[in-house]
């Protein structure tokens, strides 16, 4: 009986992995941001469009490990009337809890991670959420390139 219980727990453990993994498999690739709005006591904002031309999210694909993180990109112009400025910025991220949880850092030596709740990820399309502490509410909806 002790055997059949490890080995359920174990084969537990191993599909949780592979939703993570099935997500960063996915998340491989650059995508287009079709929408980027934020929201604040009931009022919402959307930025692309409005204060921002396009952007892009890069995911570098890797083979997930406990606690390892892999690269991502992000790319966004700003429109006219803020300069059209490109800006970059690169980070780390990984995905946890099922494949429902996309956690972002700035670099290996950050203590600081967010948190993004993955609300839909297909092969072409994704939608991201994160609430900041002050219950402030950013959506991310993107397009696969």
């Amino acid at each position: 009986m002790k055997k059949v219980i490890m080995i359920a727990a174990i084969a537990l453990v191993a599909f949780a992995c592979n939703k993570n993994q099935a997500a960063v498999k996915k998340l491989d690739g650059t995508w287009n941001i079709t929408s980027l709005s934020q929201s604040e006591d009931g009022v919402t904002l959307e930025l692309i469009g409005t204060f921002i031309e396009s952007g892009t999210m890069t995911f570098d694909g890797c083979k997930l490990k406990d606690d390892e993180f892999c690269n991502m990109t992000t790319t966004t112009k700003t429109v006219a009337a803020f300069g059209g400025i490109t800006t970059t910025d690169a980070a780390l991220y990984n995905v946890t809890n099922d494949g429902t949880i996309l956690q972002s850092k700035e670099d290996a030596s950050s203590t600081t991670v967010d948190q993004i709740e993955i609300i839909e990820l297909t092969k072409s399309n994704g939608e991201f959420k994160q609430t900041d502490s002050d219950g402030a509410v950013t959506t991310i909806k993107v397009e696969k390139q």
